[in-house]
């Protein structure tokens, strides 16, 4: 565990849940944190952080489009094009650089991902669960918030393939520090930042500009955003707007 700490590695020992596949089948009441870092929880915070009304948790990938139909104002995500642009029909895809230039301000916002937003759908049935999204950019003000709640808390690092990923690892981690009231020293932040940059592969950040900036930029940013996204039906909303 992070410094060595016996005492911090027993604070995470139920919390800490390394892939969605961990989640049990009727998951216990409580509070749980999906984290996604790269990108979609990263990109829900920033489109909340710029102004969205809330973000629409779709259940598959097309539904976007009939939630236009219904908001004909939305702004919709989807997959990419191999050159890093919206698939056709969309406005946006999971990149929180991206969604910079996209005008989100007052309007409600639909998207999803094979790995945030399908940990999302498994605890949307969940009795007695609130369910919150967490990134590296959110945590410090995440782990405040969720110091203040009633109940266990459970961070769950969505991880790809079924396999635990770094970067929502160290997401989950991060949240947890703050959680308990130890922010990271500047060892840690450096030692954190460095993993985070290749999380995903050597070559992964230098592949497209696009690519570069969600992670240098935004993912590598720890705790640069106030945002508190929380489930409120299919919708997260920030609780500290």
């Amino acid at each position: 565990m992070i410094g060595g700490s016996t005492e911090w590695g027993d604070y995470l020992t139920d919390r800490l849940l390394e892939r969605i596949e961990d989640l049990p089948a009727a998951p216990d009441p409580g509070h749980y944190v999906v984290v996604d870092v790269m990108h979609f929880s990263t990109t829900v915070v920033e489109l909340l952080a710029n102004g969205a009304e809330y973000v629409h948790v779709t259940a598959e990938r097309g539904d976007e489009f009939a939630f236009r139909e219904t908001y004909p104002d939305a702004r919709i995500g989807g997959g990419s094009t191999p050159d890093y642009e919206p698939t056709e029909g969309y406005d946006f895809f999971n990149s929180p650089s991206y969604v910079q230039g996209i005008d989100v301000a007052g309007r409600p916002v639909a998207m999803t991902s094979s790995n945030g937003g399908r940990a999302i759908d498994r605890l949307l049935d969940a009795d007695g669960a609130s369910v919150y999204v967490g990134s590296t950019t959110n945590a410090a003000a995440l782990g405040q918030h969720l110091r203040e709640v009633d109940g266990p808390v459970h961070l769950v690092a969505a991880g790809k393939d079924g396999e635990p990923a770094t970067e929502d690892t160290i997401g989950a981690l991060l949240i947890g520090r703050h959680m308990a009231g130890l922010p990271l020293e500047p060892v840690e932040e450096a030692l954190f930042r460095e993993q985070l940059e290749y999380a995903k592969g050597p070559n992964y950040p230098d592949k497209n500009e696009i690519r570069s900036s969600d992670v240098r930029d935004y993912a590598m940013s720890l705790s640069t955003r106030d945002v508190v996204p929380r489930l409120d039906g299919r919708r997260l909303v920030d609780l500290a707007s």
